[in-house]
């Protein structure tokens, strides 16, 4: 899933996993503030695209990211460096589920 916005030429782009709820959400709120254009990608495409909206058109694409799946990486960023303006300068890799034991 993505949304028909582009960003203006020569705006910095970030992507962020994990995007659709928390940390990544509000990092991703964050950059768009600061005039980034923002990809948000998630395992609930829903949220990503939900989170896509808020922050206005032209701002964001959003689309669904498993980050465990090598392939579904691929897509991503190719569908998000078309959206960006062919740019990609900060990765914010925030997508994953603690699992944890005694200490």
């Amino acid at each position: 899933m993505s949304t028909d916005r582009t960003p203006s030429e020569g705006r910095p782009a970030i992507f962020v996993t994990g995007a659709a709820s928390g940390i990544g959400r509000a990092c991703a709120e964050l950059f768009a503030r600061r005039g980034w254009f923002v990809g948000l990608y998630d395992v609930d495409a829903d949220g990503a695209e939900a989170v896509a909206v808020t922050l206005g058109k032209g701002n964001a694409v959003a689309g669904a990211l498993d980050v465990s799946d090598a392939d579904a990486w691929q897509r991503a960023l190719a569908e998000f460096w078309m959206h960006s303006g062919k740019r990609l300068d900060l990765l914010f890799n925030n997508a994953g589920i603690l699992a944890s034991g005694p200490f």
